[in-house]
């Protein structure tokens, strides 16, 4: 096949390169994808990195505000923890963060990364002691979702010596966190144990029930090193990894009308009182490293499985979730089953009716071998940085989803009536083997930095029991990035790479095709950094999966669909600073601002997934203008920081209906902490300090949903 040729006559012109071997220190930290700060600055291209002190200022679980701070990235709040988040880079739909690679420890992370990529999983952030986010030709390196970027979180590293840390939090609706890990490194080994348990009551009320609204989420994580002497000629390192997380948590996807939405923000319909997703995920790797000082090569083994069964309401009397919410809220025409002021009965437990409640039951897996040879030479007046990259990979993702009928009575009561069996429909395995292989060259002469690269995807998808319905794609992908350093503090940098997302076997979609653009400028120095980046991504071909989180009309949940050309464009501005303003007291200031106009560039009419379209309709769920301001006031002792969160309004649908429109809102967290001693900190944040109730998602017609309110956090950290 086309990848084995390829990947073979790229390991064959490295074998010719000499190997120059150095003294080399033990690589103890997680599997990084840019190497830290300074590595980030030197990519052609936009990257950013997120390091464990700038996690620990706000102690945030929540990856969707974590990432706030990097431009070009936007999210759709859905449940205010987090727990399964809609994760956009440079205008990629966002649901369930399925057109994003996602990674941990440069291991793709999502539970079926090409059969089923939508995101029901995601790791634990209080246990990530680091992301990055690549964007631009660098994602071109780490598909297989290679237009908008790719982010890669950090686990806990291995320490250099034995030591630990414990986190203890209790804050508002019964929220707390604890979480800790300890671990040591000798002369040939090294290990790591960590662990988390994370639980909240929730902050809204359900009607005539007294059932919680929160989670309850226990992560446990265990890392082994053995590794030869430090300073051997030909360094090797064998690390395992073994993590293992369960999660309850009571969510729906049932939201409110417009005038109760008014009336309660917070509140939830008494029919939701049974929802609850219920999840476990095991993972475990095994990474080889042999470092030949020039020459590093790192070869992982993956295995995770990931079992969920999300029971939640399906139907209310025969109708789905969108038309009951639509004649409560409009009448007339949008009733069908009901008149408005039956559906308003209904949704408030005043009138009897049968709810269908459905297991969105699945079982995913995903293992795979991928290795990475990195190689470092000088050719005359040039220096190469060499990378090639050979995986394969399996997954697979089963559903087995009966449905039961729940009685409400008029008096609100929700009683079991009975089970009912999955139609076929509703019984499918899907399994996907793929082949891939990345080139890349980073070659630097004097102040130039240019990176030619090359992708190659091979993948098959297929349905078990879908006559036809396979996808059997061979793709080479291309990309350039090139940097120039002006000053000692001044670079320019300019990218161009095609991108490529799979599309699944449902004999509905081709995959999503996109030409890709940056054209940007950064400044690093001791006062200031900065970064400007202008972006394109011109589509040739829209991809969108239907979930029951992202679907807007009569889909097929698990299937995709075209949208057509569409033109996403958009500029990025990234800055941070501070300033001594007396003796020891320091305020940082920094400013993230995000410009992104997406439209669709045909018209055309979609029952399924998109709706009727019309050219020049803006893409769903993407602010048009995203922002965020920092700042703060520190010293050696204690500190105090802000951040405000602006999102301009967008639509949950590109038609954009009444109902379905989100307005701009701001939302304002606060952090506090102070240092009792070297080893002891206290802190005090407040999410939402001014209580805001804006409709941050309707997901994409269910109804309206609330960001999460005003919640205070009291914790204590210790390090040993």
């Amino acid at each position: 096949m086309l990848i084995r040729a390829v990947s073979s006559l790229a390991l064959l012109s490295l074998a010719g390169i000499q190997v120059q071997a150095t003294e080399q220190s033990v690589a103890l930290d997680s599997v990084s994808i840019l190497g830290g700060d300074v590595e980030a600055l030197q990519v052609a291209g936009s990257a950013h990195v997120i390091d464990a002190d700038q996690l620990e200022k706000f102690e945030y679980t929540d990856i969707q505000r974590i990432l706030s701070s990097v431009p070009g990235v936007s999210f759709r709040n859905e449940d205010g923890y987090g727990l399964r988040p809609n994760i956009s880079i440079r205008g990629t739909r966002d649901d369930r963060s399925g057109k994003i690679t996602l990674m941990e420890d440069g291991v793709l992370i999502a539970p079926a990364p090409y059969s089923a990529s939508s995101a029901y999983y995601f790791p634990t952030m209080g246990r990530i002691s680091g992301v990055e986010v690549m964007k631009g030709a660098s994602a071109i390196e780490n598909g297989p979702y290679t237009i908008g970027g790719a982010l890669n979180l950090l686990s806990t590293p291995i320490p250099y010596s034995q030591s630990g840390k414990i986190n203890l939090e209790h804050g508002s609706d019964n929220t707390s966190r604890a979480h800790g890990w300890v671990g040591d490194s000798k002369q040939n080994y090294g290990w790591l144990v960590e662990a988390q348990k994370h639980q909240s009551d929730g902050f809204d009320t359900i009607e005539n029930a007294a059932d919680d609204t929160g989670f309850d989420k226990e992560d446990v994580m265990a890392k082994f090193r053995v590794n030869t002497d430090r300073g051997a000629d030909v360094y090797q390192q064998l690390d395992v990894k073994a993590q293992y997380s369960t999660e309850t948590s009571d969510q729906t996807y049932v939201g409110l009308t417009e005038a109760d939405f008014a009336a309660d923000a917070h509140n939830r319909y008494g029919l939701t009182q049974q929802d609850e997703m219920d999840n476990e995920h095991k993972e475990l790797t095994l990474t080889h490293l042999v470092d030949f000082g020039q020459t590093q090569i790192t070869t992982t083994g993956y295995f995770i499985e990931f079992k969920r069964d999300w029971f939640k309401v399906d139907k209310i009397g025969g109708e789905g979730i969108n038309s009951v919410i639509d004649c409560a809220n409009s009448g007339g025409a949008t009733c069908t089953s009901f008149t408005q002021n039956e559906a308003i009965d209904v949704l408030h437990g005043d009138s009897a009716t049968a709810v269908t409640l459905k297991h969105n039951n699945r079982e995913y897996d995903s293992k795979g071998v991928q290795s990475k040879l990195n190689h470092l030479v000088k050719l005359g007046e040039s220096q190469h940085e060499i990378e090639v990259g050979l995986r394969y990979h399996e997954d697979s993702a089963s559903r087995y989803q009966p449905t039961e009928t729940w009685n409400q009575g008029a008096d609100g009561s929700f009683e079991y009536g009975s089970t009912t069996a999955p139609t076929s429909s509703n019984i499918r395995t899907t399994n996907a083997t793929a082949w891939s292989v990345h080139l890349t060259d980073d070659i630097t002469t004097g102040a130039l930095v240019l990176t030619p690269g090359v992708r190659v995807e091979d993948y098959k998808i297929e349905r078990e029991g879908s006559a036809g319905n396979v996808a059997d794609e061979q793709v080479v992908l291309f990309g350039f990035g090139a940097t120039l350093q002006l000053e000692n503090s001044v670079a320019t940098f300019v990218g161009l790479h095609q991108g490529h997302s799979p599309a699944p076997n449902d004999g509905n979609s081709s995959p999503e095709e996109a030409l890709n653009l940056e054209l940007g400028a950064r400044l690093s120095s001791e006062t200031l950094q900065a970064e400007a980046t202008i972006f394109v991504s011109d589509y040739s071909n829209l991809l969108g999966a239907c979930t029951a989180s992202g679907g807007a009309g009569d889909c097929n949940v698990g299937d995709s669909y075209n949208g057509g050309s569409a033109l996403v464009q958009g500029l990025e501005l990234l800055a941070n600073t501070s300033y001594d303003v007396a003796a020891g007291l320091n305020v940082p200031v920094g400013i993230t601002y995000t410009y992104t106009d997406a439209t669709f560039q045909s018209t055309f009419d979609d029952d399924a997934l998109w709706g009727d379209v019309v050219k020049g309709d803006k893409l769903p769920s993407l602010s048009e203008h995203q922002l965020q301001l920092r700042s703060g006031l520190s010293s050696e002792q204690w500190g105090l920081d802000i951040n405000l969160n602006y999102f301009s309004d967008t639509c949950s649908t590109a038609e954009c209906s009444s109902g379905e429109e989100i307005d701009a809102y701001t939302v304002i967290d606060l952090a506090s902490r102070y240092q009792l001693s070297a080893a002891t900190k206290l802190y005090a944040n407040i999410d939402n300090l001014f209580d805001s109730e804006d409709v941050v998602a309707r997901a994409p017609k269910n109804g309206a949903r609330a960001q999460k309110p005003l919640t205070f956090l009291m914790g204590v950290s210790h390090q040993f």
